[in-house]
């Protein structure tokens, strides 16, 4: 997995929301230069086709948000329950803006599609590390861990396709995540993260 840079990822997420609004087929290479603040020129230079254009879109976003996601959960100063809000809003959350643009839901098709074929495994590898998490967090057992993974992962993905926008898919997410979440009351008696 490449760090992607800064500029890489806006103009990633840019193309992407573009891809979104007109559908690839419609998708022209002057409305990619427009969303990537480049020429036409830079972009066939830079890409040499629409194809190869929507493959490096795809790719670098995925690279992007898997490189966060997993760096949020070394984060080990933050409480459990804020980590995971940070994690799904990266992995959910922040595609709502492409899921509810017209054509979203295809473009969304296309990169679980790269997620599911790629090399580095991204699901498995994000349900094992979820899965340690909430082991060393205490909120589920060693057996039952990758399950928890895999229905905190599934229930998110089924908010991206009913919430209307990221403030509320949060809210859900953090009532599904108080749920799970054990609570431990501090000497005043007032409940505290773990």
């Amino acid at each position: 997995m490449l760090e992607v840079s800064i500029k890489e990822r806006e103009m990633a997420r840019s193309i992407l929301v573009t891809f979104s609004q007109y559908g690839f087929r419609k998708t022209s290479m002057e409305e990619i230069a427009k969303a990537a603040g480049l020429s036409r020129q830079s972009i066939y230079k830079k890409f040499g086709s629409k194809e190869k254009c929507y493959r490096w879109t795809i790719k670098t976003y995925l690279d992007d948000i898997y490189t966060r996601i997993f760096a949020v959960f070394n984060r080990d100063h933050l409480p459990a329950q804020h980590i995971l809000m940070d994690m799904f809003d990266i992995l959910i959350g922040e595609a709502i803006i492409i899921v509810r643009n017209a054509h979203g839901t295809e473009v969304l098709r296309d990169v679980l599609e790269v997620t599911h074929f790629s090399e580095e495994d991204w699901p498995l590898r994000l349900k094992t590390r979820l899965a340690n998490f909430l082991v060393k967090q205490h909120w589920v057992s060693e057996e039952k861990a990758l399950g928890m993974a895999f229905t905190l992962i599934s229930a998110g993905k089924g908010l991206l396709l009913i919430e209307p926008n990221r403030e509320d898919f949060l809210k859900d997410m953090q009532i599904m995540i108080d749920t799970i979440a054990p609570r431990r009351i501090d000497p005043n008696g007032h409940p505290k993260e773990f």
